[in-house]
């Protein structure tokens, strides 16, 4: 075990050794509780991808996004900037997009230090309700983070999802967005009263 645990950290330090800059992990508060994108990233917060967050109730229930950082390194002669954490809400019968005209970007900044050669971009105070107006069904949510680099060649993009949590990939066509799901489900009132117009035509057809 110990020598699978050492293999396996040997390779993701090698994977960020061939990289002059890239995304460590990306993180965000959902309804008080924070959650990691992936399971690869540090710490014990909740693993959002995959996550189902259940049922809420249409017209009263939110599930509210209020915070939002991505960490990302550099080396000496590289630069990251243009922090940003990208989602979508859709049916969770439609397809993931790799369209970023899909999303939704919030504004990290460009990033402050945090010691050695790693840098955050974070934005709190948010109120985004995920549930907003949407009615009943399945829904999923689709996040990506993403970073502006320089490693000496001209600026590109960093984006982490399920392609690649770390560091990323630099187009948004080779993404796989980190996803959660949830269900919106009618009001009791409104349950109710389906439920006696179900039996209403039930018995009216028994007539």
């Amino acid at each position: 075990m110990k020598k699978t645990l050492y293999l396996i950290a040997l390779l993701a330090s090698s994977t960020l050794a061939q990289a002059a800059s890239g995304i460590y992990g990306g993180y965000f508060t959902i309804n008080g509780t924070k959650y990691k994108a992936t399971e690869s990233y540090g710490g014990s917060e909740t693993v959002f991808s995959g996550f189902d967050f259940g049922d809420f109730t249409a017209g009263s229930s939110t599930l509210v996004l209020s915070q939002a950082e991505t960490l990302a390194f550099r080396d000496n002669s590289s630069s990251v900037f243009a922090f940003a954490y990208a989602y979508r809400v859709r049916l969770a019968a439609d397809s993931k997009s790799t369209n970023p005209g899909n999303y939704t970007f919030l504004d990290l900044g460009n990033g402050v230090f945090i010691g050695g050669n790693n840098e955050k971009g974070e934005i709190t105070g948010q109120s985004i309700d995920f549930i907003n107006a949407l009615p009943t069904g399945d829904y999923a949510i689709d996040v990506v983070h993403k970073v502006g680099a320089n490693d000496g060649g001209g600026n590109f993009e960093w984006l982490a999802s399920t392609a690649s949590a770390s560091p990323g990939v630099t187009n948004w066509g080779s993404t796989n967005a980190f996803t959660a799901t949830f269900t919106v489900v009618p009001e009791p009132s409104s349950a109710v009263l389906l439920g006696l117009g179900a039996l209403a035509l039930i018995f009216c057809r028994r007539k």
